[in-house]
């Protein structure tokens, strides 16, 4: 390993080991303040602290882009004040002998984000949100409002009426997944594993595309699937295998894959990001001599585009939940917009 290269890496890396430290202390402080309200109340000292604990993973996958842009933008200041990219230059070397140990740095903290969001943080998020939902807003359960469930080939949509009673629409697909029958009924309840329909409107394709419809007023179906039984699947608690499979059998029942689509993209946009971000803090702070000015404007770009990622991401996952824009694109915008900035203002600060 170079001198130069092994120089950067480990003052770079070490910088954001700092960084992460600092981000993690915030916030460990910042939610035991909130959290101590509800002490006594559903939660006790013990749940706490594993839900502190629990938290760890989901911050450092969900931070880990702006722990590499604020660490790498710390070094490079440094390097700046102490003339050291003076020398650097002056030894003949170019850009790339600083990015490429940089971009290694992203590079792990990119592979750690993505272990940690594939096999850490599904099943983390689990038991964070029964902590969440039973403990702190003491919810009987979280299978409330509207209701996807699977039985077999089967999917049911449940919307809560009164009295424990559903409007109902069940979706029956083939071995392939391709959807062979509709029903729709205004009023439907469970009992004794069996679901009982009113007014139930059949619908069912024909060979020649067209449609075949029959009402019935009273209809029933057997299923051990009653409307506490399963719950719809948390996009947060499944890794790449399990959302992949089960976005493929939504397309296939004509079902919409907003939320999956989007945590699937963001378990590749998310690591990616990493290496957008030392490019973003070279072209912010890299400053060849002691500008001091120029270096804490640098700093200060950094941290604000750091927060502006972090919100930008978040408007990005409720307008793919709204369905105003594509989730896919909603999971990767960020990462393009900072991604193609940096570039540009890399390349225009290098007078390329």
């Amino acid at each position: 390993m170079p001198v130069v290269f092994r120089w950067i890496f480990f003052g770079c890396l070490s910088r954001s080991l700092i960084t992460m430290s600092a981000l993690l202390a915030i916030f460990i402080i910042v939610e035991s303040f909130d959290k101590a309200r509800y002490l006594g109340h559903g939660l006790d000292a013990a749940l706490m602290i594993e839900y502190m604990l629990l938290k760890i993973p989901f911050m450092l996958a969900e931070f880990m882009p702006i722990i590499v842009l604020i660490g790498a933008s710390l070094y490079l200041i440094e390097l700046s004040r102490n003339q050291e990219l003076v020398a650097i230059r002056a030894a003949g070397m170019g850009i790339s002998k600083i990015l490429i140990p940089l971009a290694a740095v992203a590079g792990m903290a990119a592979l750690t984000s993505f272990i940690i969001g594939e096999w850490v943080t599904p099943v983390t998020n689990q038991r964070l949100d029964s902590i969440e939902e039973i403990h702190i807003q003491h919810k009987q359960s979280n299978k409330q409002g509207v209701q996807w469930l699977k039985d077999g080939r089967s999917f049911f949509r449940l919307t809560p009426l009164a009295d424990h009673q559903f409007a109902m629409l069940v979706l029956k697909t083939d071995p392939q997944g391709s959807w062979l029958e509709r029903i729709d009924s205004p009023r439907a309840s469970y009992s004794n594993g069996v679901w009982h329909l009113n007014k139930a409107l059949i619908s069912t394709p024909t060979d020649d595309q067209m449609m075949h419809m029959e009402q019935r007023e009273t209809m029933e179906i057997i299923s051990d699937i009653g409307p506490e039984a399963v719950e719809l699947p948390n996009a947060h608690h499944m890794n790449f295998a399990e959302l992949h499979r089960y976005i493929g059998e939504l397309k296939h029942a004509g079902l919409g894959t907003g939320a999956y689509t989007y945590a699937l993209q963001r378990k590749f946009s998310a690591p990616f990001a990493c290496l957008l971000m030392v490019i973003m803090a070279a072209a912010l702070c890299l400053h060849a001599g002691n500008r001091n000015n120029q270096a804490s404007w640098g700093l200060v770009l950094s941290l604000s585009l750091g927060l502006a990622f972090y919100v930008f991401g978040n408007a990005g996952y409720l307008l793919a939940g709204s369905n105003r824009i594509p989730p896919a694109f909603a999971a990767w915008l960020p990462s393009l917009v900072y991604g193609g900035t940096a570039v540009f203002l890399l390349l225009r600060r290098e007078g390329h």
